[in-house]
């Protein structure tokens, strides 16, 4: 059965199942970056912050390039199924935790099911619709994140404010379930494709060059003596695995894991290295700005949820906008400078001012945001699509998907590694050695606690110079970071007049349009 030839009213039916699917699975990043300063004041592991978003990152990277070989052999809803059921194991298991490392793994496998879910999503919308249709349902499906981006911080804020950072978890199981019944009864049944195999060798070196390449950058910066060996050894399999890799791949051809032909074309080499650019933004305003406004000055996590939620709204707003705009050929590359630039300069003014800004102001900059970062996002996935051959859609809809997701969990390995480096430790006996640690000044409940010891010890006139120092010692370790992740929009700049330009000067032919349908 070909979903292009489904009747429309199927195809909106299926649409919409899937705006649930994506809300389901993605409702939980914005939770747990409203939640997440609450998480570390009760389970602590300050240090390891962003792997709560590494690892999930990191699971969904490895497993995106499985999902385009599933996907063409079994179907989508042979996929869909299993994939939200992992989530929903994992996400109940991830309110149960009780130390760090725990909800960490489980996040992780949170991230295998969200792999195959958003897969799924982004090539059904390529296998359903035209290229000329593509970028406006890509804009629509900004609904389903948009919903996510709306009701995740209200959720994470007052749930983990009222009832404790677990029951948030616990919340959007209902979601998940009606999801899976939604996908058991709208989704198609496909038949098996006979012709397309599994590269399982392949898919072995892999994983193996992945996993140990992004867990060498998590781990860059934690404080032990051994950890340069432990990065050493971690990068010298990834390099091995990456060799035997590429050597499978070479002779394989066509039916390898990933199709090695496809980087001749420059609109998918280019597009890879763009969908690594693109995560940078996103990590900075879903992982450290809430840390700056819940740790340095002091934020409920309700009104820094406010934050989340405008940024969602103005996403959905661009998104919906640069989905009609991006069918224009030679409007492609400026919508892509645009995100870039834009993004990179709002991210530049986050470290400039340490987010030390008039609230409403604050609100202002991080819708030009928002409404900014959906230009590159559907530049480097719809206009990639519809320059590269229909037979390939899956194989290249998941490749750029692990390049995204990848690149996420790049970026929160690096960043997170900056900021841990660019903070001072201090020694000091308690309590004052308390009110310096990292995991405790993001929870107003510990520094109460905290103020009372410093009381009882007959230290109280130290105690508000101290909590300003360590806040000082947070904020400039997240200078720092906005400061890199703002550097990388230039490389996206670079990217996008490489695929783009030409495409940007010549008149757009009909078969521009019309190339894969």
């Amino acid at each position: 059965m070909l979903l292009s030839t489904l009747e429309r009213k199927l195809k909106i039916k299926i649409m919409l199942t899937l705006f649930v699917c994506m809300f389901a699975t993605t409702v939980y990043q914005s939770i747990v970056s409203i939640a997440g300063p609450s998480i570390i004041a009760d389970l602590g592991g300050f240090e390891y912050y962003a792997w709560l978003f590494s690892g999930f990152s990191l699971t969904s990277a490895v497993c995106a390039p499985f999902v385009g070989k599933l996907t063409k052999i079994y179907g989508p809803k042979k996929i869909m199924i299993p994939s939200l059921f992992i989530f929903l194991i994992a996400t109940i298991l991830c309110g149960l935790s009780t130390s760090m490392f725990m909800l960490i793994f489980f996040r992780s496998i949170q991230g295998i099911g969200l792999a195959g879910v958003l897969g799924v999503v982004w090539i059904m919308i390529a296998l359903l619709w035209s290229p000329k249709e593509r970028g406006k349902w890509l804009g629509a499906t900004a609904a389903g994140f948009t919903l996510a981006g709306l009701i995740g911080p209200f959720l994470g804020a007052y749930i983990t404010q009222f009832f404790g950072w677990r029951t948030a978890f616990f919340v959007v199981v209902p979601a998940i379930l009606i999801s899976m019944l939604l996908i058991l009864k709208v989704l198609p049944r496909i038949e098996k494709n006979q012709s397309t195999t599994f590269d399982y060798l392949g898919a072995i070196f892999f994983t193996l060059f992945a996993s140990s390449f992004l867990f060498a950058l998590s781990i860059f910066g934690i404080d032990t003596s051994r950890i340069f060996i432990y990065i050493g050894i971690l990068f010298f399999i990834s390099i091995i695995s990456f060799g035997f890799f590429i050597y499978i791949e070479i002779k394989a051809k066509e039916d390898g894991f990933i199709d090695i032909t496809l980087f001749k074309d420059k609109y998918f080499s280019g597009g890879m290295i763009g969908n690594l650019i693109i995560p940078m933004q996103f990590v900075v305003y879903t992982i450290f700005v809430p840390l700056s406004l819940i740790g340095v000055y002091g934020f409920s996590p309700a009104k820094a949820s406010i934050i989340l939620i405008i940024n969602a709204i103005t996403v959905a707003i661009g998104a919906n906008i640069f989905g009609f705009l991006i069918t224009k050929v030679k409007l492609q590359m400026w919508i892509a400078l645009f995100g870039f630039t834009t993004n990179g300069l709002c991210t530049f003014l986050f470290g400039f001012t340490d987010l030390n800004l008039n609230f409403i102001i604050l609100i202002i900059l991080v819708s030009i945001q928002g409404f900014a970062i959906p230009g590159a996002f559907q530049v480097f996935m719809v206009c990639i699509q519809n320059n590269l051959p229909q037979e390939k859609i899956e194989i290249v809809t998941s490749s750029l998907q692990f390049s995204r997701v990848f690149g996420i969990s790049l970026s929160g390995s690096i960043l997170g590694g900056i900021l841990i480096m660019s903070m001072i430790n201090y020694e000091f006996e308690k309590p004052r050695s308390e009110i310096y640690d990292p995991d405790n000044i993001t929870s107003v409940e510990k520094i109460d606690e905290i103020k009372e010891k410093y009381i009882n010890s007959n230290q109280f006139e130290l105690f508000e110079t101290d909590l300003n120092i360590s806040r000082q010692n947070l904020m400039n370790g997240l200078r720092v970071v906005y400061y890199s992740a703002a550097i990388t929009s230039i490389l996206g700049i670079l990217c996008s007049v490489y695929i783009f330009y030409d495409a940007s000067r010549r008149q757009p032919l009909e078969e521009d349009s019309i190339r894969n349908e």
